[in-house]
């Protein structure tokens, strides 16, 4: 497959199977993505993995906890709540990825920028694979609880949760906005 295709055919997957994601593949892949971004520097990002049901219960704990004490989530009832936590404990493995801070705002963005685009290669190789992923970067994931659960160093920034599994059905695709819609031409002009 190509990979014009391969961006057009890849979904985000909210419903995964239960089989468990293994390991040795999730490493496989991370070194494949790797390769793809030249750019990223040995120490400029990290990853914490989740594959186990015990891992899996222990990372939405630590999510768990700021959204039945937020503001939103004390409106939510308790057991719509209970099915998130289920639901989310459920997925087979989760990928917490991390970007070190640069000396400056520029290095930072630019290394911020790498990392993003190492999850993206990681996703469209784990495709190739028929792992499905779904990128979380959810408000109620920026809590100082879940990033001491996670490890979260000062010299650090989050840059998000791949939840990964296998998936039965490929879910539809959704209207993509045109390409000519999300740019602009300067025309400059001459004095």
């Amino acid at each position: 497959m190509n990979v014009a295709d391969l961006i057009m055919e890849r979904r985000s997957i909210r419903k995964c199977t239960t089989r468990p994601v293994e390991q040795e593949l999730v490493v496989e892949l991370l070194r494949n993505a790797l390769r793809l971004q030249p750019s990223l520097e040995n120490g400029s990002w990290r990853a914490v993995y989740a594959g186990t049901p015990e891992a899996s219960k222990e990372l939405t704990d630590y999510i768990y906890v700021q959204m039945t004490e937020s503001k939103l989530g004390k409106l939510i009832p308790g057991k719509l709540m209970d099915v998130f936590k289920k639901r989310f404990s459920d997925i087979p493995a989760h990928l917490v990825v991390m970007a070190a801070k640069g000396p400056d705002r520029p290095s930072s963005d630019r290394n911020y920028a790498a990392i993003c685009g190492l999850m993206q290669s990681f996703q469209l190789l784990g495709w190739e694979r028929g792992l499905g992923m779904l990128w979380d970067t959810d408000p109620f994931l920026y809590h100082e609880g879940f990033f001491q659960g996670i490890g979260l160093r000062e010299d650090e920034t989050f840059v998000g949760i791949l939840h990964l599994g296998y998936y039965d059905k490929v879910p539809k695709s959704r209207r993509r906005t045109p390409a000519e819609r999300k740019w602009t031409v300067l025309q400059g002009s001459v004095t």
